[in-house]
């Protein structure tokens, strides 16, 4: 799972380190910092998609995810 904005402030998350040997071409699509949360506990999940508004995603609050789990229609 994977969330990503270009809206978030300077102190935004916690800054991420690349080897100097990182190519510059490569680097420039990768995050300068991230938030992260651990789901499963190892264990498998059922199938379902994760979901978070943009303004909690600012606000750096990964406990607002929320798991959407398939239904049948």
């Amino acid at each position: 799972m994977l969330f990503s904005t270009d809206e978030g402030p300077a102190d935004w998350g916690a800054p991420v380190t690349y080897s100097r040997g990182m190519r510059h071409s490569l680097r420039e699509f990768l995050p300068a910092a991230v938030i992260g949360r651990h789901y499963g506990d190892g264990q498998a999940l059922p199938n379902g998609d994760f979901t978070i508004s943009l303004g909690d995603l600012l606000d750096v609050d990964p406990n607002r995810i929320e798991r959407l789990r398939p239904t049948r229609r």
